[in-house]
């Protein structure tokens, strides 16, 4: 109602718990459809998220820098950050 953005630890159990449901099975069921080499979440939660759906799955999960303005690390760089985590994780 307020128009604020909700985070995930800010709802409810329950609400998270249906959030996360529907989102881990469009995740999984995505990556099956299209076969990827590689999946990278951009943060560390997306990339714990995408081991705990897909870690059964043959191909490398890792992660790249948040952009979130709350992160100093990401408000110096972030454009250079990307590129240097996409090469550790040897996509570049």
């Amino acid at each position: 109602a307020s128009g604020r953005n909700r985070v995930p630890e800010k709802l409810a159990a329950s609400e998270r718990a249906l959030l996360f449901q529907a989102c881990d099975l469009a995740l999984r069921r995505t990556v099956l459809l299209l076969q990827p080499r590689y999946v990278v979440g951009v943060g560390k939660f997306a990339e714990k998220k995408a081991r705990q759906v897909l870690g059964d799955l043959d191909l490398t999960i890792g992660s790249v820098l948040h952009p979130s303005p709350a992160s100093p690390a990401a408000n110096r760089g972030w454009a250079p950050q990307m590129t240097e985590g996409l090469r550790k994780l040897s996509i570049l």
